[in-house]
């Protein structure tokens, strides 16, 4: 028996209803952002039967694209001519941003006179594939009453049964209008965890920059080691939720400075053994400050806190914990601690000079650092430098 007409409309409306579910359900599961707007994008794509189609965010006033897709061409050739780079304002994308409007082109070759954007040709000339028919639809998130728009969805030719490029349908009755509003409640809500997590990142760093009752060095300090110790369990493959807890946790190695006296601290001579045995105390009182933690973050920043003066070979302290038995956490922050003295002026020092500084952190693979972390560290040093721009060759 034929279907009617009916019938397969209905079928056609049932499965954009499976699509925007399955999308709904993916959207609390994914394991981390990019895989997010990879997802809406494919589904946008396929509600649309689109042959490729890019994802663009709004960041301060500006487009970036964060996600690209091509059926036609590989996938390493379309994330290195997309991935990451900003979109010039007059562009189609940069238009709908802007007024918010919805553009469907059936035919971009041949768009009106004195039409309010441009269509870029740049990736068409580079790959030999051409952009005909387009669909560009803003992400628009409520933010404070106000539709705000956090990005757009482009989607290029689309195609009917037989392969042929045609026009794109109403967005509305394809369910991509739907699937657009999905993604930006989405990104709305992934940004304010974003500047949760920052609040947090910062409440941490001043509470640890009081506890040590230091200066404004003490600050930049923190957040060196912060960051230096996140590029390197990145650099690890670390899974994303051990490299945040790293950051977060991070800048509390030396919270039990707390409980060491400022004039040994601060003192600009050599320390006597006595104040050696005492300095060295601050990891027992660390740990103890950060004792019985009531979250994952907290324990990794008590472990941090007891560990990052272990050394690889064991002569480290205040356990003499050797190897694998140091937490993975530790053997990172206690790398970027020292690189961080090295370079850095303090009361009883002047800088070593960072060719001499990477020297000591190489030579000392396998004794005082885990090999593989010193690897890692050498080979993220060009970003971790960014941290340092007064350090001198």
């Amino acid at each position: 028996m034929t279907p009617s007409v009916g019938q397969a409309v209905a079928d056609s409306d049932m499965e954009v209803l499976q699509s925007l579910l399955d999308v709904g359900v993916n959207l609390s599961v994914l394991p981390n952002w990019r895989a997010t707007l990879y997802m809406i994008l494919r589904e946008a794509r396929k509600l649309a039967s689109a042959e490729a189609g890019s994802l663009y965010l709004a960041r301060s006033g500006k487009l970036r694209f964060v996600a690209a897709q091509n059926d036609r061409l590989p996938a390493s050739e379309v994330s290195k001519l997309f991935l990451d780079k900003e979109l010039a304002g007059d562009s189609l994308a940069g238009f709908v941003a802007s007024t918010g409007t919805v553009v469907n082109i059936p035919d971009s070759s041949a768009l009106p006179a004195g039409a309010p954007f441009r269509i870029n040709r740049e990736f068409d000339a580079t790959t030999g594939w051409r952009a005909k028919s387009i669909l560009a639809v803003p992400l628009r998130s409520p933010d404070t009453g106000q539709l705000k728009c956090v990005g757009v969805l482009e989607l290029f030719n689309c195609l009917d049964a037989r392969g042929n490029v045609v026009g794109f349908p109403d967005p509305e009755g394809s369910g991509v209008a739907a699937l657009a509003s999905m993604a930006a409640v989405t990104i709305h809500n992934v940004r304010l965890q974003e500047q949760l997590r920052e609040a947090h990142l910062n409440t941490i760093m001043c509470l640890s920059v009081a506890a040590e009752f230091r200066d404004e060095d003490t600050a930049d300090h923190i957040r060196r080691i912060s960051h230096s110790s996140t590029l390197i369990a990145e650099a690890l493959g670390l899974s994303a939720e051990q490299v945040e807890l790293i950051k977060f946790a991070s800048p509390m190695h030396d919270i039990g400075k707390i409980g060491i006296p400022d004039a040994i601290l601060r003192k600009p001579g050599p320390l006597t053994p006595q104040e050696r045995q005492i300095v060295q105390t601050h990891n027992w009182i660390g740990a103890k400050i950060l004792g019985n933690p009531q979250s994952e973050l907290m324990e990794v920043a008590r472990e941090v806190a007891l560990t990052h003066h272990e050394r690889w070979d064991g002569s480290g302290y205040p356990q003499g914990l050797s190897g694998e038995a140091i937490p993975v956490s530790g053997r990172i922050v206690g790398l970027t601690d020292v690189f961080d003295a090295l370079v850095s002026r303090r009361c009883y020092k002047e800088p070593y000079p960072l060719k001499e500084s990477v020297a000591i952190i190489r030579d000392q693979q396998g004794r005082q650092f885990d090999a593989v972390v010193s690897k890692a560290f050498l080979s993220v040093l060009d970003e971790v430098l960014t941290a340092y721009p007064t350090a001198k060759a």
